[in-house]
């Protein structure tokens, strides 16, 4: 229990100020509001966890709503495959069915057999566009494959070789024309096999030169293998 003197009302006389004491006290014990104080902290608390629980309980109606849908959706999936697969066995589409796996076992067929397919076409225009570039011209272009050559087991082989034969203005030129072969994809080892000097004078002498290079098996390229690359890179 607290007593505490109240200020004196300016608008009381002194004989009622005498009378009138302005006191006021606190009668209650201090157990019974430390009680009070800890019933309304245990009332601040329980909403809190209402509050809490209400949350999680919403946020797992909907987690339970999105996986219903989820497998509502997984279900009409499966369906859907289950029909498409009773159609393609169903003795109507029976035909188109046989007719795609041959289909399909034809390509793999073709894919085996021209494993070690060449497009020679596209290998000969790079090296006439590259000696081109190179200020070089190619008179004879010669080709010897390689017994072992396929794509299996020469992977770190040669498919086949290159004969070049050609002619340029001076030394230098066929050099340049060389490192520009070995940056050419599907061609490795380029190397000068001879190289003689023309008996002409002025600006008609040159060089006449052969040579030699070898198809790596990166140059494979088909329809039914490894697509072909264009350009001499």
């Amino acid at each position: 229990m607290s007593t505490s003197l109240m200020p004196l009302d300016p608008a009381m006389s002194p004989q009622q100020v005498s009378r009138l004491l302005p006191i006021r006290a606190k009668l209650l014990p201090a157990e019974i509001t430390s009680r009070r104080n800890a019933h309304r902290m245990r009332a601040f608390v329980i909403a809190g966890v209402v509050l809490a629980l209400a949350g999680l309980g919403g946020w797992s109606a909907q987690a339970y709503h999105d996986h219903s849908l989820a497998e509502d959706d997984l279900t009409a999936v499966n369906a859907q495959i289950a029909k498409v697969n009773s159609t393609m066995n169903d003795p109507q589409h029976a035909q188109v069915t046989r007719t795609i796996n041959d289909n399909k076992a034809i390509s793999d067929e073709l894919k085996t057999l021209m494993a070690n397919d060449l497009r020679w076409s596209t290998l000969l225009d790079n090296l006439r566009s590259t000696g081109t570039a190179s200020n070089v011209t190619l008179s004879q272009i010669s080709v010897s494959l390689s017994e072992a050559g396929t794509a299996t087991t020469t992977s770190a082989g040669a498919v086949a070789t290159l004969n070049l034969q050609g002619a340029a203005k001076d030394k230098s030129t066929i050099a340049g024309f060389i490192k520009k072969l070995g940056a050419m994809s599907g061609l490795g080892n380029p190397y000068l096999t001879t190289a003689s000097q023309s008996s002409e004078t002025g600006a008609d002498r040159h060089y006449t030169f052969t040579i030699s290079a070898d198809v790596t098996p990166s140059a494979l390229c088909g329809r039914f293998t490894t697509p072909c690359k264009t350009g001499g890179k």
